[in-house]
């Protein structure tokens, strides 16, 4: 069933594009279709239904929960950079410590 390409116009040409899309698209709706089917036969096989079976493992699937830490340390000449301390050193608060700073200086108080 090939079709010789080379002797259409530019319109023909478009033409086919957008039917071939078109068609592209009705497969893919009918492909999820009947993927649906076998999933739904699947879960009445069980005894579940369609969301019981797609639901199962939810919550092994979670990310953590993480928390946010309050500031630790705060740059007293910038009050906008804090530092929770964990993770690197924020850029600030190293060049102080290396200028003889003690980390002491830097906590919220």
């Amino acid at each position: 069933m090939a079709v010789d390409l080379n002797n259409l116009s530019i319109e023909e040409l478009e033409a086919v594009i957008a039917e071939a899309r078109e068609l592209i698209e009705r497969r893919r709706e009918q492909a999820v279709a009947r993927a649906r089917a076998d999933i739904e036969r699947i879960a009445a096989g069980t005894g579940l239904s369609l969301e019981d079976l797609l639901g199962m493992g939810k919550s092994r699937a979670r990310t953590p929960v993480r928390k946010t830490v309050a500031d630790k340390y705060r740059n007293p000449r910038d009050p906008s950079q804090s530092w929770s301390g964990r993770g690197k050193r924020p850029r600030w608060l190293q060049e102080q410590l290396e200028k003889g700073g003690k980390l002491e200086s830097f906590l919220v108080k």
